[in-house]
């Protein structure tokens, strides 16, 4: 498993603990099972397969501090390795309606396959591995922006990890 996915863990873990000790002002009554819907799509780049371009699709919903999500992933070089996956992840988030991070994992349909000039390409077979991501996310209003590392892990036929930046449209006020 590589660095950053560790990197990527500890923060996401580290902050849920830190948004659930928050307490709302004196004489506010704060709802702990808000509910917030967006989708995010963006691109950048894969660290493995090294050197890839990436890009990321997803729709997420939470209730409170839980989120469960569907996503589209790819990294892959324009001749070489080439991956992309299909993803149902649940995880956490933490409060914040402009501003939050979100932790989670699930599991997805991988599609592998290496291709080279001249010799043709070479399909494996679809197979299920573990799937995550991590986001920090920024709003206003029904838009932001956000960073996302996201990948699956597997064996090195199919895993892959990449960083992409994205747009958020959806539902983030109170």
């Amino acid at each position: 498993m590589t660095r950053s996915f560790f990197v990527g863990l500890g923060l996401c873990f580290s902050a849920l603990p830190v948004a659930a000790q928050r307490a709302a002002p004196s004489g506010v009554t704060r709802d702990a099972w808000q509910r917030r819907g967006w989708i995010d799509a963006g691109v950048g780049v894969g660290t493995w397969p090294s050197g890839s371009l990436a890009a990321t699709a997803a729709g997420w919903y939470s209730v409170g501090p839980v989120v469960a999500g569907v996503r589209l992933g790819t990294s892959g070089q324009w001749i070489g390795e080439q991956r992309s996956d299909q993803a149902f992840l649940i995880g956490g988030r933490t409060d914040g309606n402009r501003a939050f991070l979100l932790g989670a994992a699930g599991f997805a349909r991988v599609k592998s396959f290496r291709s080279c000039d001249g010799c043709g390409s070479t399909y494996r077979p679809t197979t299920t591995q573990l799937a995550y991501t991590f986001e920090a996310n920024a709003n206003v209003g029904f838009a932001g922006v956000g960073a996302v590392m996201f990948g699956v892990l597997g064996p090195s036929t199919v895993h892959y990890n990449a960083f992409a930046l994205v747009l958020n449209v959806g539902w983030f006020d109170p």
